[in-house]
């Protein structure tokens, strides 16, 4: 979880309405509120991709300073995103490590004409010749390295979005007076 804080120069109540209108003309969708203490909204989709694009719920607090008011923000991802996104890294890993290996198999039994557990897809891709038989095994090689590649690419996205998750909480606090 991350901390957001500033300072505005509204009064409590004054401050609380203002939060939830920017709220709500930002579409979030308000989990529970405590008028003129805190509002808990769920921001952000399933699918999105981008800091403030993920589903993610955030905690506002305000609370009285002199004349003003402190407003306090806590960003957490949504679990289910977070299990979405590390199913998918997982499962893109798992597929390239299986087509490695049903490749070097097959170029295994290509090479030495022995029984070997997924030879029987260069049989069933038709096995007529070397050259034939080696491009399917070239073929699944790439597969394994493009679903490498998509997991790699997928965990550096996520590691940005979780390091940016308070963007949209920064920018709806900086739009309070």
């Amino acid at each position: 979880m991350a901390l957001c804080e500033r300072i505005i120069s509204l009064e409590v109540q004054k401050a609380y309405e203002e939060l939830k209108a920017a709220l709500l003309r930002r579409g979030c969708k308000i989990v529970t509120e405590e008028p003129t203490k805190s509002i808990i909204v769920e921001q952000g989709s399933l699918w999105g991709m981008s800091p403030k694009g993920v589903k993610k719920r955030v905690t506002f607090s305000l609370f009285p300073y002199d004349s003003k008011t402190r407003v306090v923000s806590v960003t957490s991802l949504a679990s289910d995103w977070v299990a979405t996104s590390v199913f998918g890294c997982i499962l893109s890993l798992l597929l390239a490590f299986v087509f490695y290996w049903i490749a070097t198999d097959m170029e295994a039994f290509i090479a030495a004409k022995r029984h070997s557990l997924w030879g029987w897809l260069a049989e069933a891709f038709g096995y007529s010749g070397f050259q034939e038989a080696l491009a399917i095994v070239g073929l699944i090689k790439i597969l394994s390295i493009v679903l490498l590649v998509i997991a790699i690419v997928s965990i550096l996205t996520d590691l940005y979005i979780y390091a940016k998750k308070d963007s949209f909480s920064e920018e709806v606090v900086k739009l309070l007076p």
